[in-house]
């Protein structure tokens, strides 16, 4: 019985903790405004794996101020593997400049999986019923619902 009443407490007192945590992504006590400006650095790098891993994190976090940094990088790179955690990132932090941004890449990428994942993250991420998936073989792989 005292097992079970730990148990409770615990668990009581771990689900207190967290709904009161400002952030469950970074860690107690540190200082957003630090991350983002090194992270914002790393999303202007030149090194592919940083700037990918960095666009990823700034969506975790849901940093406000990467929108437009992210835009631009949705917007310019040649790489699909950053365009599309750019295109992520910019869903879940959820701004409507940048999710509209992510429907833009749809509309206007020359890249078919760049296009299909972007409307894949808007899809699902953003407003549902937005896009049709036909099926696998057709020549277009995601179109605006009309």
């Amino acid at each position: 019985m005292k097992h079970v009443i730990f148990m409770l407490l615990a668990l009581m007192v771990s689900a207190i903790v967290s709904a009161f945590a400002e952030d469950p992504v970074l860690p107690a006590g540190s200082d957003k405004s630090v991350i983002e400006d090194n992270l914002l650095k790393g999303l202007a790098s030149e090194n592919q794996g940083l700037q990918r891993s960095c666009a990823l994190m700034l969506g975790k976090i849901k940093s406000g101020r990467a929108v437009i940094p992210l835009m631009s990088v949705l917007k310019n790179s040649d790489q699909p593997e950053i365009k599309v955690a750019a295109a992520w990132a910019l869903c879940n932090i959820g701004d409507p400049r940048g999710t509209f941004a992510v429907k833009q890449e749809v509309e206007f990428s020359e890249n078919n999986k760049t296009r299909l994942t972007c409307a894949w993250y808007y899809e699902n991420m953003v407003q549902s019923g937005t896009y049709v998936f036909p099926k696998v073989g057709e020549t277009v792989l995601a179109e605006t619902k009309e």
